[in-house]
């Protein structure tokens, strides 16, 4: 029993190992990708092109009002999230910048988290 389970034991952390390994490569690969334009393409375009699918359709009378309420709900909605998720990205920028003893993506990254803070801010205060 007690050679099972040593057995067990070895395989679980392989595994676990194996986990850590692929874990660290993809956080590299996303690092990388992040501190170029076009990884920061990556994050935003899907958020702006699912911000931007919205059918609107003017009303019968001829008053757009509510449209143009139902446009401002979605942007109280969505500026907050945007600035959390720029917020998000700094982080992950100021992590590789620590990681890799980086001084400009150490600055980077905390003026993006800055950055985000501010929008998210801004977004919450034009909700209230």
């Amino acid at each position: 029993m007690n050679k099972v389970e040593n057995l067990i034991v070895k395989i679980e952390d392989e595994a676990v190992r194996v986990g850590a390994k692929a874990l660290i490569k993809a956080e590299n690969a996303v690092g990388k990708l992040m501190t170029k334009r076009v990884g920061k393409l990556l994050v935003t375009v899907p958020l702006i092109i699912s911000m931007l699918t919205m059918t609107v359709a003017a009303d019968a009378d001829g008053n757009a009002q509510a449209t143009i309420d139902q446009i401002i709900e979605l942007l109280k909605q969505w500026i907050p999230r945007l600035g959390g998720l720029l917020v998000v990205v700094g982080g992950i920028q100021l992590g590789i910048g620590f990681k890799d003893d980086d001084a400009t993506g150490k600055t980077r990254g905390m003026q993006c988290m800055i950055g985000g803070a501010i929008v998210a801010a801004i977004g919450a205060a034009v909700s209230l």
